[in-house]
């Protein structure tokens, strides 16, 4: 099992790798290959407890992985993947073209203010 630069997983034949998601959710993508995972999603509003379910991925297929997952994932015989992180929505304040134009009214007037006073 290797952890390439690019965030890259291998999984050479027979291995296998338990991964714990956290902190938020992640998404697996399969790159090349095939995996076996045993996946057991934390307890919600709809199951009160977690059960273990087996999902098998092909090249190309991905994976939700919700916060608090534990997935147990084994190559078939070789296999590579990623785990996704998805970018986390944040409020903004005004967008940057509105605190330009604050910033350079407020330069505007107090270039007036001087002048007017003759500096």
């Amino acid at each position: 099992m290797t952890n390439s630069q690019q965030g890259l997983w291998h999984l050479g034949a027979g291995e296998a790798l338990g991964l714990d998601i956290g902190p938020g959710e992640r998404t697996l993508v399969l790159s090349t290959g095939r995996l076996w995972l045993t996946l057991t999603q934390p307890a919600s509003a709809h199951w009160s407890s977690a059960l273990p379910e087996d999902v098998w991925l092909e090249a190309g297929q991905s994976l939700h992985l919700a916060h608090g997952a534990q997935v147990v994932v084994e190559a078939w015989p070789k296999a590579t993947f990623q785990l996704l992180v998805p970018p986390c929505p944040r409020r903004v304040g005004a967008p940057r073209w509105a605190r330009f134009k604050a910033q350079l009214a407020a330069q505007i007037a107090e270039l007036d203010s001087s002048r007017r006073l003759g500096f």
